[in-house]
């Protein structure tokens, strides 16, 4: 992509197997982009000059979280624009992969993407291989759709970097949904640095997240740029119901400096600042403002040289930038409308009670049953509803929706299942897609949670669905 822009070929100007490789688009010849998730953050909240004051540097790019079906998020960019940072969005299609087409809002994304005329990367459906997200499960599928899309961009928005991007397990699988060389710009790996897994005293963690990025960069690193979409090490472990500090500082320090020193080619990272135990997200403290040691150890690592405040906006392309049966230059699209509405479960309410034939519980619920059709929310209240099936013998996928009173002003809203984090979204429709058939026979208790600007609680109701046996 960005086929306009400067060309050039690193030539012993690196080590190892990198010599003579092709820069891929944006990629800085040395060095590492340092990057961020701070929409969460305790002290930053979102706001750049903030999170740059106390960490002490500036930060190359930062990332967002935006559903397939949402518009391309123009305000929050032109917000990084002004700040000197390249946007870097998570697009994620949480209503599952049938919904990505080569439709109008597909194109519409491109052509905005093209009208913001400044990089972005675009981390398109990632943690492919984690049986947790809604796009997982088909390899040849994704990767049938994850062609599509390059396609889409590459002919009508050069300035989109699209980055692959697996978590760091199960690794089995990884290799699977790779798209191939063609079709990729960047090769990426989430990965988090945990005292335990899953919130179980248990489970203790015996790797480390270093091993994981090894992995990753040792498949892909000859030929394609390395990007850390999301990393963190904890200095809260809820698990362990204590402080966790030192562990943290130490695989921070064991990570920034493993990429200065053995990973010459990982480009970018991105720390993930948010205390997802306040947030009732996760089960560890992921903040990096919170403590001051952390802090100080983060400042520390980023104020290296190496760590690289502005993206590069040229690129060498490869041979394999140019997709078989397309010309060397993209074609522009002319959407008939570019910035096609939201695609998303959300109809106009019917009201009133749950569908007609909804089948009742075989026994009582823990918590009310969750609705099925259209529902209005109680006054200054929430309804949870179940779109595509029956909440009292749930089969198949299906969406779980919040239904909200419009007189309520949320920040977020945040899904929880059995006391796990399912999904959280910062704009309507406020859902989350499930596979029931994944579940286990009995009831499941679905939390929703809504959160004003300053992460206090608004409302917060439960509902159940039941899982008929098999």
């Amino acid at each position: 992509m960005i086929p306009f822009l400067l060309t050039a070929i690193i030539s012993l100007l690196v080590p190892g197997n990198l010599r003579a490789q092709a820069l891929g688009p944006c990629e800085p010849v040395t060095g590492c982009y340092i990057g961020a998730y701070i929409e969460m953050d305790p002290v930053a909240r979102d706001d750049i000059a903030t999170f740059e004051r106390v960490t002490g540097k500036k930060h190359a790019t930062y990332f967002r979280y935006v559903g397939y079906g949402q518009p391309f998020p123009f305000e929050w960019a032109n917000k990084l624009k002004r700040a000197g940072a390249t946007p870097h969005v998570a697009w994620e299609p949480n209503e599952g992969l049938d919904k990505v087409r080569d439709d109008e809002y597909l194109r519409g994304w491109v052509q905005a993407c093209a009208n913001f005329g400044e990089p972005v990367f675009i981390r398109f459906a990632s943690e492919m291989n984690g049986d947790w997200e809604s796009w997982s499960g088909d390899p040849d599928l994704y990767v049938k759709k994850w062609r599509m899309v390059y396609e889409a961009f590459y002919r009508g928005a050069p300035n989109a970097i699209l980055i692959w991007c697996p978590f760091a397990t199960p690794k089995s699988t990884i290799p699977l949904y790779y798209p191939g060389d063609e079709y990729v710009d960047w090769v990426g790996v989430n990965v988090y640095s945990v005292v335990h897994h899953s919130g179980d005293v248990t489970k203790r963690a015996v790797d480390n997240a270093v091993q994981h990025v090894e992995f990753i960069y040792n498949l892909y690193a000859d030929r394609k740029p390395i990007a850390i979409g999301e990393y963190a090490a904890t200095h809260y472990c809820q698990a362990a119901a204590s402080a966790t500090v030192d562990f943290a500082i130490r695989e921070m320090r064991r990570m920034y400096e493993s990429i200065q020193t053995r990973f010459p080619r990982v480009r970018m990272i991105n720390w993930f600042s948010v205390d997802a135990v306040r947030e009732e997200l996760a089960h560890n403290d992921y903040s990096l403002t919170t403590d001051e040691r952390v802090l100080a150890a983060y400042r520390s690592l980023v104020s290296s040289p190496h760590f690289l405040s502005k993206v590069d906006g040229g690129i060498a392309p490869g041979p394999s930038v140019v997709l078989p049966g397309t010309a060397e230059a993209p074609v522009a699209f002319a959407p008939t409308q570019p910035f096609p509405p939201l695609i998303g479960p959300s109809q106009p309410l019917a009201g009133g009670p749950p569908a007609p034939g909804a089948s009742m519980p075989a026994k009582a619920t823990s918590v009310p049953l969750a609705l099925s059709g259209g529902a209005n929310p109680p006054r200054n209240g929430v309804a949870i509803v179940v779109r595509g099936g029956d909440p009292a013998a749930l089969k198949g996928r299906v969406t779980v929706e919040a239904i909200l009173d419009p007189s309520l002003q949320p920040d977020r809203v945040t899904f929880e299942m059995d006391g796990r984090f399912r999904a959280t979204s910062t704009t309507p429709a406020w859902f989350f897609p499930l596979n029931a058939d994944a579940l286990s026979p009995g009831e499941h208790v679905i939390r929703v949670t809504v959160r004003d600007m300053s992460g206090g609680v608004i409302v917060q109701t439960e509902a159940a669905v039941i899982v008929p046996g098999k």
